[in-house]
């Protein structure tokens, strides 16, 4: 007659394939989360670079206002590989008592990547400046 211990043989080797299973399964989690996370911190400092860069562009088109007028309407600069584009100067009159002056609506894009690709990022910044 066979002993109860002879019986159970193997059974050490499910409860370790099962051990295997889920703690490689938890490690294909943990490298899926992380590359997500650092997806992510990529994205949010490209987004904060283009902010920047519509920020210079908007600079750039208050330099051209107040020496002379808008800048011609689209006008494109490239600012640490960021497309910047003038979309808009909008010109109007206003006048208080005596005095007039002007105000200028203006509208800038930045923009790195093309349409669709995951890396693509885009800012949009509008002001309204006060000229000569």
């Amino acid at each position: 007659m066979k002993s109860p211990a002879l019986k159970q043989r193997g059974i050490g080797l499910v409860g370790t394939i099962f051990i295997l299973v889920v703690l490689s399964s938890l490690a294909a989690y943990m490298v899926r989360f992380s590359t997500v996370q650092h997806i992510t911190t990529a994205m949010s400092i490209q987004s904060a670079r283009a902010w920047y860069a519509a920020v210079s562009g908007l600079e750039w088109a208050v330099y051209r206002i107040r020496n002379g007028g808008c800048p011609a309407v689209p006008s494109t600069v490239d600012v640490d590989g960021f497309s910047v584009r003038v979309e808009q100067c909008d010109p109007a009159v206003v006048s208080e008592g005596a005095g007039s002056y002007r105000l200028y609506r203006v509208a800038v894009n930045a923009s790195r990547g093309s349409l669709g690709n995951p890396d693509y990022v885009s800012r949009d910044i509008m002001a309204v400046v006060r000229g000569n």
